[in-house]
């Protein structure tokens, strides 16, 4: 038997598995090491997960209800779909399994979950508004997707649908920059985006909870471990005629235009319709692309809101205020007339009266009845622009009208420096001529001309337009007018309706004062009519008054987008939601009732 007596190259071997050995486990330590200590929390969440899955239970908004108490926005239960990624076995499978629920398309759904913010582990909601065979598709596959979760929700549902969906408003997802701010917020909640939805969000948002539960391997929910029940907003009730909305939507049709009604007492608003309009259910869930492009690029423009967005030439509307600022200023009396012949010629151009024969003597009462343009081209020379533009904006032209609602237009009310400032160029005498029948540089929105209607309705008070009824609301402001001066305004407003020569005696068979208006577009040149000119050319038909005519309740300004007269399209139209304010039936439109 040989004995090695050399032992060097074994002792060697021995001391490098050795050192093997200790560097193995030293590598192993260091990384258990790095697990439980430098990524333990991670780690932690991960395994909790795998336990326990957090669902969102949603918060109900407040409902809506107008003053009659009738729902304007409503709550519908309904299931939502949510999608934990970071569960996925395959998140592409499971991508196109959902798209094939018809909720959605896979690259848009990659899109969204890339899009994830820092809670990773978050659900996020991948289908609303599911029905029942999208219900049952998801939970026959819950083994193969156990990622996937059906949970009961909650969308907003609008009973009056396109006849109120301005003035309620809609919904929107909550923005990123809204995250940001408020880290709290559910990223699948949804806040107001237009209209009473908006105004009003702090008071109808609810707080959302959370619901922990086990889940097995599969998704199946086995238990719960807690809950944070969630808190419904609060309901509200607004100024709004529900009834009177519909009508007003009925009475426009298919035509373009706004209504704006309010209580000239205390500028409750009673109407805010805007045609053409939308539906509001769109925005309840996730609005396809499809759906938004359709509405974008809409040449109609649906989601303009007409009422507080649609700035137009007044027309003859303005007439009651620049004669109110003559009498006030001194510079008229009730029996200064002039001749109208037609037509008058100032600074070498010729101005011409909507009655091309013209009107013959005409004083303060005959002028508003009849609308005479001539009148009021002299009126205006009397007053200037200066004092003119002065007046307008005391009655709240050219500002907004308080309202509260979002992007409300502020109009214009042109004057010298005005167009220093804005165009760069003089201001011309011949532009404060077209001011002083409503027309040149001087544009209103529907609620402007039903505020300053109202001042002319309760005695001089400028009221603030409001939607809810809030102790913080303005008082009226006093305007200080003469009340025998404003008697005499009235007067001949009553006449536009109830005269020989008025241009409103469509609506004769009811209590109402007001005045119509015919704004030009485009202007019109030595002989074309107005029936010539293309349908977009056409005039804007107005009307606004208030009912009855010596205790008022309601003021309605309406405009018909392209509608022609005044006296032959606005005012008929207003008749029908005069007659439902009031609880009655008008009478018919004459066969020769004027055309301004």
């Amino acid at each position: 038997m040989e004995i090695r007596e050399n032992l060097g190259p074994v002792r060697q071997r021995s001391v490098i598995l050795l050192l093997a050995v200790f560097l193995a486990l030293g590598a192993l330590h260091v990384r258990i090491a790095q697990l439980q200590l430098v990524e333990g929390a991670h780690w932690r969440r991960m395994a909790e997960n795998n336990r326990l899955r957090r669902l969102p239970l949603a918060a109900v908004r407040g409902r809506i209800y107008d003053r009659r108490g009738q729902v304007l926005a409503d709550n519908l239960a309904t299931w939502n779909l949510l999608l934990f990624p970071d569960e996925a076995r395959n998140l592409d499978e499971t991508l196109l399994f959902i798209a094939s629920l018809g909720v959605g398309d896979a690259s848009t759904l990659h899109e969204r979950v890339n899009r994830r913010g820092v809670d990773r582990l978050a659900p996020l909601v991948v289908g609303e508004n599911l029905d029942w065979n999208q219900v049952t598709r998801v939970r026959s596959h819950q083994s193969d997707h156990p990622e996937l979760s059906v949970v009961a929700g909650f969308r907003r549902h609008y009973p009056f649908g396109r006849a109120t969906a301005h003035a309620v408003g809609h919904l929107r997802l909550v923005s990123e920059e809204e995250l940001e701010l408020n880290p709290g917020l559910d990223p699948n909640s949804r806040v107001g985006a237009t209209g009473i939805e908006a105004l009003a969000d702090e008071f109808l948002t609810g707080r959302a909870g959370e619901r922990w539960v086990v889940v097995s391997a599969v998704g199946r929910q086995l238990g719960v471990v807690r809950e944070e029940v969630s808190m419904s907003g609060k309901d509200l009730a607004v100024t709004l005629d529900a009834e009177l909305q519909q009508v007003a939507a009925d009475a426009l049709g298919d035509r373009g235009g706004a209504v704006a009604a309010i209580d000239p007492e205390n500028g409750a608003v009673r109407v805010l319709y805007s045609a053409p309009s939308f539906n509001p259910e769109l925005f309840s869930g996730k609005l396809s692309s499809e759906d938004w492009k359709a509405l974008a690029e809409d040449p109609s423009h649906p989601l303009q809101d007409r009422c507080l967005q649609g700035t137009y030439p007044p027309g003859s509307t303005i007439k009651p205020f620049l004669a109110m600022a003559a009498l006030q200023e001194g510079l008229i009396t009730p029996d200064w007339t002039v001749q109208c012949t037609g037509g008058i010629t100032l600074y070498g151009h010729r101005f011409r009266c909507w009655r091309r024969g013209g009107h013959g003597t005409v004083n303060l009462s005959r002028s508003l009845e009849a609308s005479c343009d001539v009148y009021y081209y002299q009126l205006g020379q009397k007053l200037g622009i200066e004092r003119m533009s002065g007046w307008l904006e005391t009655f709240g032209f050219g500002r907004r009208t308080g309202i509260g609602l979002p992007s409300e237009a502020t109009g214009l009310v042109g004057d010298p420096e005005w167009s220093r400032q804005v165009r760069g160029t003089p201001w011309y005498p011949g532009e404060a001529v077209s001011v002083s029948i409503g027309q040149g540089p001087v544009l209103t929105t529907a609620i402007q001309l039903a505020r300053a209607f109202a001042a002319l309705a309760n005695g001089g008070r400028l009221v603030t337009p409001h939607v809810v009824v809030d102790p913080d609301n303005p008082d009226p402001i006093d305007l200080g007018l003469d009340p025998v001066n404003l008697e005499r305004i009235v007067h001949g407003l009553d006449l536009v309706v109830h005269g020989d020569h008025g241009t409103a005696r469509s609506l004769a068979a009811l209590p109402v004062a007001g005045k119509t208006g015919t704004a030009q577009v485009v202007r019109l040149t030595e002989g074309v009519k107005s029936d010539d000119l293309a349908p977009d050319l056409q005039h804007h038909a107005w009307f606004v008054g208030w009912a009855p005519v010596e205790h008022p309740e309601i003021v309605i300004a309406l405009v018909v987008e392209h509608g022609g007269g005044g006296g032959s399209i606005a005012a008929p139209t207003a008749s029908a939601i005069f007659s439902a304010a009031l609880g009655s039936h008008g009478g018919s439109r004459p066969d020769n009732a004027p055309g301004e």
